[in-house]
């Protein structure tokens, strides 16, 4: 029993669609042809003969302008989010939720964007991921109080999430095995240069913080420009309606729901209310009793199961992904950290917090340039040790975190955040590299894996839904370490811990202690980040 399935294939005259048929067994984020492998195969051997023609650019051009737009309205809010709590007078755990309802939606889109193109095709789910991103963008920049902008966000969320996982369809569909790696390259390189683009906007425009959102109407018109001429919207019916149900909607509604509470849960624990307080342990359980049905679901029922052990089979591929999901965490946590330090201890204004937040950042750029033209990099067996070193990097420069406070001179915490950078770069790069070398592995897989046939995991695509969930976790989490210890030491000073955080209120002294319990707080999440940074460098060694 078989669905239809549309691929999107190269072509010397463009994109065309073809007709496969295959078993409904298949992994949902799984993209796969009858013929990929044959065609990756043939591929790699004329791969110093191909050169991409107008067409193949015009979708690398369409997807370099998704994933930045995806990229600008991930970190264009950072800067700003010191400052908000005194814009919209509400605590510092509130607004944070301004990012993390981004990231949220992002992540938990994903899958629902995959199996959306799997029933009516690549061009219409992504032009419709695109409107949905502009709307979003729309709502943000009318918004006149936070929950019309967390709304907003969570829009622009779900939208940017959807064509985050079409993209990769597109470059998989339109350029051939040998050559995918350097174009996934390009883009790995245009979501970082949005990401520096989004830190530097936002720190511009901190007094007109909705401001900030109107640049994302130029990568979205321009996003809705190009869609038309890079993929064909006429929509196909993949899979006749009787094997809907096949899809696997609960698991994602689970995934959604499980998560969601847990975050809800542990961002309010202890800040608006206490831990024993009914409604935290009410959203703590909904959460955990979500993800135990998700996880039996998964193992019993599910025809398509997210998280194939097709893709989780092997130790060294289990490294990688639990690499991708402790790498979101740390770097997100990274990014706004140092934001809430530069600014809150450092007393910076945006505009230089933004800048020095490309010591983070651009390191990434660099290292992606460089691993594409020097040889050596490119060797299979280097890409293991790159990512081994950068995880040594990330656990070296977190330790040197913890010496951070008000009178840290400046050369000391530019080169701390520099060397963070590096970390970054290297784990870029070096995952980079290793989800392509996995992608080519003929590793024969398990004999219960081994029937179904014609599954080709898309390996680059679940790492993009595992790195994006450890960064949606990273802002409810490090923010709840952070504050958890804030409002102890306020509890223990007897000071207010619902005071609005404006400093116009505050005396100079009680200023100062606010400050220094701050610095007691990052000390706590800094070594936190340490076991983090621990673990990645353990996963790292059984990456192959």
């Amino acid at each position: 029993m078989g669905t239809e399935f549309i691929d999107i294939s190269h072509a010397e005259e463009g994109l065309k669609p073809h007709v496969y048929n295959f078993e409904s067994t298949q992994h949902l984020v799984e993209i796969t042809d009858a013929a990929s492998q044959d065609y990756d195969a043939a591929a790699d051997l004329v791969t110093g003969e191909w050169k991409p023609g107008v067409r193949e650019w015009l979708v690398l051009v369409c997807v370099s302008l998704l994933v930045a737009m995806d990229a600008f309205n991930a970190t264009v809010v950072l800067p700003l989010v010191p400052h908000l709590p005194v814009a919209f007078r509400q605590p510092l755990g509130v607004t944070l939720w301004i990012e993390a309802s981004y990231l949220l939606a992002n992540a938990a889109s994903q899958p629902f964007f995959a199996m959306l193109a799997a029933l009516f095709g690549v061009g219409p789910i992504v032009l419709g991921a695109a409107v949905l991103a502009t709307v979003g963008t729309g709502v943000c920049s009318g918004s006149v109080d936070l929950s019309c902008l967390v709304a907003g966000r969570f829009v622009q969320g779900m939208g940017c999430g959807g064509v985050r996982a079409i993209s990769l369809e597109m470059i998989d569909g339109a350029i051939p095995g040998g050559q995918k790696i350097r174009f996934h390259g390009y883009v790995t390189q245009v979501w970082i240069f949005g990401a520096m683009l989004g830190l530097i906007f936002g720190g511009v425009l901190v007094d007109h913080a909705i401001w900030s959102f109107y640049g994302g109407f130029i990568f979205c018109a321009l996003s809705l420009l190009t869609i038309p001429f890079a993929v064909d919207l006429k929509g196909y019916k993949r899979m006749p309606k009787c094997k809907l149900h096949d899809l696997n909607w609960l698991a994602a509604v689970l995934t959604f729901m499980g998560m969601g509470c847990l975050l809800i849960g542990t961002s309010w624990g202890g800040t608006l209310y206490d831990w024993n307080n009914w409604h935290i342990l009410v959203l703590l359980c909904a959460g955990g009793v979500a993800m135990l049905a998700l996880f039996l679901y998964e193992s019993m029922r599910a025809v398509q199961p997210i998280f194939s052990s097709a893709v989780f089979y092997s130790i060294p591929k289990l490294s990688v992904y639990t690499g991708s999901l402790l790498h979101g965490f740390l770097i997100s946590c990274h990014l706004l950290n140092c934001c809430l330090y530069l600014i809150l201890i450092k007393c910076f204004s945006s505009a230089l917090t933004g800048l020095s937040l490309l010591t983070v950042v651009s390191p990434s750029l660099v290292s992606l340039i460089l691993t594409e033209k020097v040889r050596l990099l490119r060797n299979p067996c280097v890409s293991p040790w790159i990512v081994r070193v950068g995880w040594m990097c990330n656990t070296i420069s977190t330790v040197f975190f913890v010496i951070l406070d008000a009178r840290t001179p400046p050369q000391a915490w530019v080169f701390i955040f520099l060397g963070t950078g590096i970390g970054h770069a290297l784990l870029v790069s070096g995952y980079h590299r290793c989800l392509h070398n996995a992608s080519k592995e003929t590793q024969p897989l398990p004999p219960r894996i081994r029937r179904r046939k014609n599954v080709s995991p898309s390996y680059i695509l679940m790492y993009t839904i595992l790195r994006s969930w450890g960064m949606c976790i990273a802002i409810p989490v490090s923010g709840a370490i952070l504050l958890n210890r804030i409002f102890g030491g306020l509890r223990e000073e007897r000071i207010d811990p619902n005071r609005h955080t404006d400093k116009t209120a505050l005396s100079d002294d009680a200023e100062e202690q606010l400050r220094r319990m701050l610095v007691c707080g990052f000390r706590i999440l800094w070594r936190a980040l340490m076991g983090v940074s621990a673990l990645g460098s353990i996963s790292s060694l059984f990456v192959r």
